[in-house]
């Protein structure tokens, strides 16, 4: 039993200003039982994201229906929290109607690489464009979380629902650059709009080789257990994901599965496989999209599950 890797799908190629390259952090919806629309980050040519989505035909999605012309969600006002970036996050149905994106916006400042902290917005228009439920974010500065608190996975549980984060509490240098240091939380809410850090749970923590592991998406399988895949980088410099195990969605145990395993010298996905997000369709398949070299610069890909597959 093996996810078998159907190939790149997308990448913007420059055609439009605002996304010039790139499809990070991708972000799988069902749009009904044929299509699957799926969110990602595009930057532009300074490297700023914003939140694009295609749909893709939910029986093949290799195929490309369609692709947006405009940003589903664009950058904050100068001066706010998402000022320079927004990226995912996760996006679920609430309460069967309204489309929720929570997203993790960037901003710079003087004395520290950047910060970045969680938003929410609320699509009007099908999940075509969304607008903020607020200009403030709903996972802002903690304890646990100095500079990052961003909000990967959300899933709605019998108590209400219950999210998965990245909270960042310093820096690391390697070869005279910096790079943040972050870690994997859960934390419950009862409406999905309010957290209290609280209530936050450190669930998993890096290894020895590594200085960071985030990322942390979340499904909920048939038997109740979560599954969580979570995405970490070593001082080496070797960023891979990884596989976890959990009856109750907090105390997880880490495998050591490769579920995707790099791609073949000079191909999009050689040097890296990250930030996978699954999908399952009415139709009974399983689909995985991840990310490959330059931690999404080289677009987003699909695996799909196959039982008999060696």
């Amino acid at each position: 039993m093996a996810w078998q890797k159907l190939g790149l799908i997308y990448c913007p190629e420059g055609q439009l200003d605002w996304a010039q390259h790139s499809f990070m952090t991708p972000v799988p919806v069902l749009m009904g039982a044929d299509v699957i629309r799926l969110y990602g980050g595009m930057r532009d040519a300074s490297s700023i994201s914003r939140i694009g989505w295609i749909d893709l035909d939910a029986h093949n999605p290799t195929r490309v229906i369609a692709v947006c012309d405009e940003p589903a969600l664009d950058i904050g006002q100068p001066g706010m929290f998402d000022d320079n970036g927004v990226i995912l996050g996760d996006v679920i149905w609430a309460s069967g109607s309204e489309l929720r994106m929570y997203y993790v916006g960037f901003q710079l400042v003087e004395k520290a690489k950047f910060l970045a902290f969680t938003g929410l917005a609320i699509s009007d228009y099908k999940g075509i464009s969304f607008h903020r439920h607020q200009s403030t974010p709903i996972l802002d500065r903690a304890p646990q979380a100095l500079f990052i608190n961003a909000l990967h996975s959300i899933v709605e549980t019998e108590f209400g629902y219950r999210a998965w984060i990245s909270c960042g509490q310093r820096w690391q240098e390697i070869s005279g650059r910096l790079y943040p240091q972050y870690n994997c939380w859960s934390v419950p809410t009862p409406d999905g709009l309010v957290f209290n850090m609280r209530d936050a749970e450190k669930i998993l923590d890096v290894s020895e080789a590594e200085y960071r592991i985030g990322r942390p998406r979340a499904n909920r399988l048939s038997d109740g257990s979560f599954e969580l895949r979570v995405t970490s980088d070593t001082f080496e410099k070797q960023y891979e994901s990884h596989l976890a195990h959990s009856k109750d969605g907090t105390s997880f145990t880490r495998s050591d599965t490769v579920e995707l395993p790099r791609g073949a010298p000079g191909s999009w996905d050689s040097e890296m496989t990250c930030y996978p997000a699954r999908i399952d369709t009415p139709a009974g398949e399983n689909f995985l999209f991840y990310n490959g070299n330059g931690m999404g610069q080289t677009g987003v890909g699909v695996a799909v599950w196959r039982p008999d597959h060696e």
